[in-house]
């Protein structure tokens, strides 16, 4: 679909992974039109335009108000998902990212009260303005960590925390602060699939 593949020796760009939509932007003169893991677990780069020869030194460039806005809504739902677990134990089974807003599919029901209330304890921590910070581990340091859910995958973990609130084994991308997350506000729910 005259799109060109390009495989990098490091990269900046995130691709699709874990629910989270891959980065665009640019490399060189072309256009980064999608990225993704290929079978072997490198970062592959979509590209439009002009060709990107091989061997040559090339500058990637982010589309930041699309970065930026996928790690607010990235931290936004460890939050949410932290404190709809600690407060009313139902936990987070999937979570998907979208260009103008995110879902979280819960293990059980809330009240409409208990949604509100969760918003309302998110929105606290947004405010708190809390540090959140990368750290590896190995599968079995992380097994005696206190991580809100069982990582799928094995080796050394990634680890997201949200001082004081959040632990999670996450590849994704994240801001450096709560502050940086911005209002959290839940638009609806719905039963679905039971």
């Amino acid at each position: 679909e005259g799109q060109t593949a390009v495989w990098l020796d490091r990269t900046a760009f995130y691709p699709t992974s874990g629910g989270q939509p891959h980065d665009l932007g640019a490399l060189g003169g072309a256009t980064v039109v999608d990225v993704q893991d290929d079978e072997a677990g490198d970062v592959v780069h979509l590209v439009q335009g002009a060709a990107v020869p091989t061997g040559a030194a090339v500058r990637g460039i982010i589309d930041w108000t699309r970065r930026l806005d996928h790690m607010q809504q990235h931290t936004g739902q460890h939050l949410l998902s932290a404190v709809i677990e600690h407060a009313f134990a139902a936990r987070t089974v999937s979570f998907h990212l979208g260009t103008d807003a995110s879902t979280i599919d819960l293990d059980r029901e809330l009240t409409p009260a208990q949604i509100a209330r969760a918003e309302a304890l998110a929105n606290d921590v947004v405010w708190e303005d809390r540090p959140v910070t990368v750290r590896y581990a190995t599968g079995d340091e992380a097994r005696a960590l206190p991580l809100r859910k069982e990582p799928a995958r094995t080796g050394t973990l990634r680890l997201v925390e949200i001082e004081g609130h959040d632990l999670s084994a996450c590849g994704g991308t994240h801001v450096a602060r709560t502050g940086a997350i911005g209002q959290v506000a839940i638009a609806s729910w719905e039963r679905f699939k039971g």
